[in-house]
């Protein structure tokens, strides 16, 4: 009996510090020392909303008078309308790296989960302006650090934007964000104070080790922390 009930006591709580990992020093020092205007700023996109590049290596969204980005939930790619997601008119049965998906999961993922896998919505394409990180650097699949909520989380670039939007991310990294909001398909975070970081260096992308049959979005980000607390680190 007591083993029974401390086993998943202790997966509860792993899960748990996952999801409500604080912010950094370095981290922290890094979303107060930006919060200026960009002097970089490699796309502009609607609302003023700027994709930054004032830090080699990085490329951060950045918005005006001291504000970042809020976050839209993305519920695209398989089971899109699936738990949270059944209110969203919006969703797609793919996602712009899907494909990809396929062969660096060795067959174990079809395509991205919304409700699995943390994914960062980052670019915009189909549209005026717009604005590809592949130009500078990023890789598809690659790592992404998230502040948010007070939290840090690690999720990966799985989607672009096919209008002028920004801020915007699956809704399971929305919850892990966000727990006690009411993230939904149709209802995200308002607030423009989320710091979403992308990383230009060949190193931000290990696909094929991260945990695609992962069965919860906890699961999945356990297995891309040590490469996103190596990136962080250079911040």
């Amino acid at each position: 009996m007591y083993f029974s009930l401390a086993i998943p006591l202790i997966t509860a709580l792993l899960a748990s510090t996952i999801s409500a990992r604080s912010v950094p020093p370095n981290v922290r020092a890094f979303f107060n020392a930006h919060r200026g205007p960009c002097r970089n700023q490699l796309g502009i996109e609607k609302g003023g909303f700027a994709y930054c590049g004032d830090k080699p290596g990085v490329i951060f969204l950045k918005g005006s008078g001291g504000q970042y980005d809020n976050m839209d939930i993305d519920c695209d790619g398989i089971n899109r309308s699936a738990g949270k997601c059944g209110n969203d008119r919006s969703g797609q049965g793919q996602t712009s790296f899907g494909s990809l998906v396929r062969g660096v999961s060795n067959g174990a993922a079809k395509e991205l989960d919304a409700n699995l896998v943390p994914y960062v919505v980052f670019g915009n394409q189909d549209a005026r302006p717009s604005f590809d990180p592949q130009r500078f650097g990023m890789r598809p699949l690659s790592v992404m650090a998230v502040v948010c909520g007070d939290r840090l989380i690690y999720g990966i670039w799985g989607d672009t934007n096919g209008g002028t939007l920004t801020g915007e991310a699956s809704i399971s990294l929305a919850e892990l964000c966000f727990p006690n909001e009411g993230i939904s398909g149709d209802n995200g975070h308002e607030a423009n104070d989320v710091l979403y970081i992308g990383f230009t260096t060949g190193d931000a992308v290990d696909a094929a080790r991260y945990n695609w049959r992962a069965k919860s979005a906890a699961d999945f980000e356990r297995s891309i922390t040590a490469l996103g607390d190596k990136l962080i680190a250079r911040l």
